[in-house]
């Protein structure tokens, strides 16, 4: 039975829902696959994700959203990003209107009420065939030395504490680690820290290494989850 579908790296992936508890049940679900979810309830809120550097490779999308429809969104968020993946999340499922989705560039027509699971195959299926350039696959973190290495690039120098968070996401499950798991593992160096000071410490962390991540996400806070690594990541012991 399927449960629990990953890629590595993870998606980037944006759910356009208007309808809050779906988007946000979507959002979870995917993040639980391993992905990299945001979600945005119309076209307006998807435009200022994307201006603000976040380049999906794929869209969850319905049709009928206020001001702009799914289908004009799809047609101009593929002309902007060609090999970007389109899900289609509707009840509108007609022959002519999935004729007219097709033509505006979506991938896969999913009908609603679909279940995440579902939502969760079509994603593993279009994720498949996506003609994905991942430009970040020779990242390594040299644990001894406390560098983190880019190709191309010069390594960037780690504090301890970094060290040991990029390691620790690196080798967890979905590359996903709770807060309170990574207050332990801190602990030894950092002994007086609670749930702001981890916020700080990501902060300045993503700060370091954005400037070499080509506006891909770094590492990503998820609702009630923790924190999630969203670049694949060698490690050298």
């Amino acid at each position: 039975m399927l449960t629990s579908i990953t890629f590595e790296p993870p998606l980037r992936i944006i759910v356009v829902e208007d309808y809050t508890s779906l988007r946000e049940q979507l959002v979870i679900h995917l993040q639980a696959d391993g992905h990299c979810v945001l979600g945005a309830d119309s076209g307006e809120e998807l435009d200022e994700l994307v201006q603000s550097g976040v380049k999906p490779d794929m869209l969850i999308l319905d049709l009928n959203l206020p001001l702009e429809d799914g289908n004009s969104i799809a047609k101009r968020m593929r002309q902007a990003f060609p090999h970007i993946g389109i899900v289609m999340h509707t009840v509108r499922t007609s022959t002519s209107e999935k004729t007219k989705g097709y033509l505006s560039g979506a991938d896969i027509y999913v009908s609603k009420p679909a279940s995440p699971l579902e939502i969760s195959a079509a994603v593993l299926s279009l994720g498949r065939r996506l003609n994905r350039v991942v430009e970040n696959t020779a990242w390594m973190l040299d644990i001894k030395r406390q560098l983190l290495f880019i190709t191309c690039n010069q390594p960037i120098a780690l504090h301890p504490a970094e060290v040991l968070t990029l390691n620790h996401l690196a080798l967890a499950p979905n590359h996903l680690a709770n807060s309170e798991q990574l207050l332990e593992l801190l602990k030894p160096i950092h002994s007086d820290w609670d749930k702001a000071n981890l916020e700080v410490h990501f902060s300045r962390l993503r700060k370091k290494i954005a400037p070499f991540l080509d506006d891909l996400p770094s590492i990503k806070m998820v609702r009630g989850a923790g924190y999630q690594l969203c670049f694949p990541l060698k490690i050298q012991a």
